[in-house]
């Protein structure tokens, strides 16, 4: 697998149907299939998806593989050349419906299962697709228009995954904020702040943790919402941009003066919230001053982490026509933002030491604080077990 968590929880879900069917899952070497799910986000990620392929087959010629996913759907006739792939599928009902057909799926299990449920969160899908052709992005072709599923499947799926054990929920989608609304383009639609009170009050899971939100679907309901103790306190802002001239040739809808206003009030309204986002750097026609721009947004919002990207040319959007910026310019100005991106997770961590933090436990001596700080005990923990624990120093995984 390669990729965002929805490829995982896409997995995931076909990995469910196979064990719940008598499917054995089995080590790469014992195995008929083997199912990868390719991501396109990046021309690094197109290469990772090829490069895993044909290390697969090299590894057990005698596999099959079934290929779905982005980067076979964006990339069709590209795929189809890989002799390494023997059966290019376009989504996951797609997968399940060929296995479906190929398999005996009552047949008895007979051999130990290799695939355990070893993570500590649950990846539950609330929404797919997009309708904003960012001019950097390819993803909205890839997936499709915004769909979302249906609050009565959603808490069902939660329900059911208490039932597994787990203790935490990460809430996952291209544009979970758009749950609800009629396209991505009508955050007022948004209806993920009633979804949340609903999740709230008909599941009992101790933690809910959200992926990625973009700061246009911020209103009163779900800044009240957010400030549930069951809600992690991280907010992952998808931002890409410090400069408002950058993300207006990357046309995202809003401005920078919008996104401090989102930033101001979560750390208003929450104490020790940690506010992460990614950033994209070398966007095409980027100036030094933009670049400074953004540098400075860095800097004064202190944010407890940022992704940086040096920007990746997606055949077919908009950006990919633009006068694009050297990579010797990408990478010295993604090592300058990594640097003050370094310097604000660890005065983010440095201020929480001392503090009471919720921790979900991912092995018997990691874990996760609500507020996403990596932490280790040497002490034995049963996974996915949550604690309140006093941050020190000397707990804390840095980076």
């Amino acid at each position: 697998m390669t990729g965002c968590k929805n490829n995982r929880y896409e997995l995931d879900q076909i990995l469910r149907w196979a064990i719940s069917h008598d499917v054995p899952v089995v080590r790469e070497e014992e195995a008929d299939f083997c199912i990868i799910n390719t991501c396109t986000v990046t021309h690094v990620a197109d290469r990772k998806s090829r490069q895993l392929i044909r290390k697969i087959k090299t590894q057990n010629s005698k596999l099959k593989t079934i290929v779905f996913g982005c980067g076979a759907r964006i990339q069709k006739e590209e795929f189809e050349k890989i002799m390494e792939v023997d059966y290019l599928l376009p989504d996951m009902k797609s997968v399940i419906g060929f296995l479906k057909k190929r398999l005996n799926v009552s047949c008895r299990r007979d051999w130990p299962i290799a695939f355990t449920e070893t993570r500590s969160r649950a990846l539950v899908q609330i929404q797919d697709g997009c309708d904003n052709f960012c001019a950097y992005c390819i993803i909205a072709s890839a997936r499709g228009r915004s769909k979302s599923r249906s609050r009565t499947e959603i808490i069902k799926e939660i329900n059911d995954r208490i039932e597994d054990g787990y203790n935490e929920v990460v809430l996952t989608g291209i544009n979970i904020g758009a749950y609800g609304a009629s396209s991505t383009k009508k955050p007022k639609e948004s209806k993920f702040a009633d979804l949340l009170g609903k999740i709230l009050s008909k599941t009992d899971i101790s933690r809910i943790r959200l992926s990625s939100l973009g700061p246009e679907y911020f209103n009163k309901e779900l800044f009240d919402v957010l400030k549930n103790s069951r809600i992690c306190r991280h907010i992952h802002l998808s931002i890409q941009s410090g400069s408002d001239s950058v993300l207006k040739r990357m046309k995202r809808n809003y401005t920078i003066k919008d996104v401090v206003k989102v930033i101001k009030r979560l750390k208003k309204d929450i104490s020790g919230i940690a506010i992460t986002t990614d950033i994209i750097v070398g966007f095409p026609e980027e100036t030094d001053k933009e670049f400074e721009e953004t540098l400075g947004f860095v800097k004064r919002n202190k944010l407890a982490k940022v992704h940086v990207f040096p920007y990746s040319i997606r055949k077919g959007t908009l950006a990919a026509k633009m006068g694009q910026i050297s990579p010797e310019i990408k990478q010295k100005r993604a090592k300058i933002l990594q640097k003050e991106s370094d310097k604000c997770r660890n005065e983010f961590i440095n201020g929480q030491i001392g503090e009471d933090v919720s921790v979900l436990w991912e092995n018997k001596d990691k874990g996760l604080t609500d507020n996403y700080i990596h932490i280790s005990i040497k002490k034995p923990h049963q996974i996915r077990s949550v604690s309140m624990e006093k941050l020190t120093k000397n707990m804390v995984v840095w980076g």
